[in-house]
């Protein structure tokens, strides 16, 4: 269940789960945690706060296995990366994310230069997530707010200047000043 929230406005919910035959969390973490969950028909519900706990403990391992060479694990690192590769992670500000793509681009090789930036305010996307924010506030003594930043980014010809003119007004709604600077720099260097 998606929605079983014990207080949403604060991202804190409660996690249905169920064991499975392959389980890499150690015997004393499960009994914890079934000791503090509650029993439905065919699964289980707690605290999402306990369930992060003991979860972190077992994808520790699991990574550790899957680094080792475990066939099973790296079986299933590669089955998620797979899955999930479709999108790119990037664990930075929208600021840092913006700046670093568009002085980045201008550095690859290519007959016509260009740059990757957003050329539509709509192109940049920003959604809160209260639950991992409520987790790192206990993980941590001074997090940054997370949200879900999403970037339709274009490859912008350099010698474009309506489309260029276009980015560079959307990257003034999120990059700061010396962002700013950099992709100005990057994008006038002449390559």
């Amino acid at each position: 269940m998606t929605d079983d929230w014990i207080d949403a406005r604060q991202g804190h919910k409660r996690v249905h789960y169920a064991l499975t035959g392959t389980d890499w969390l150690p015997q004393s973490q499960k009994a914890m945690l079934l000791a503090l969950s509650e029993c439905y028909l065919d699964h289980y519900a707690v605290d999402g706060d306990i369930f992060d706990a003991c979860t972190d403990i077992a994808l520790d391992s699991f990574l550790d296995l899957a680094e080792s060479g475990d066939g099973e694990c790296g079986n299933v690192w590669r089955t998620w990366a797979t899955r999930e590769g479709r999108e790119t992670y990037a664990y930075l500000t929208l600021d840092a994310l913006l700046t670093s793509m568009a002085v980045h681009s201008t550095e690859a090789a290519q007959e016509e230069r260009t740059v990757l930036m957003p050329v539509n305010a709509t192109d940049v996307t920003r959604r809160d997530r209260a639950y991992y924010n409520r987790y790192l506030r206990r993980a941590l003594p001074n997090p940054l707010k997370d949200a879900k930043q999403m970037v339709l980014f274009s490859n912008v010809p350099i010698a474009d200047s309506q489309a260029l003119s276009q980015g560079m007004q959307v990257l003034q709604q999120w990059c700061g000043r010396s962002g700013l600077a950099r992709v100005y720099a990057a994008v006038n260097s002449g390559g």
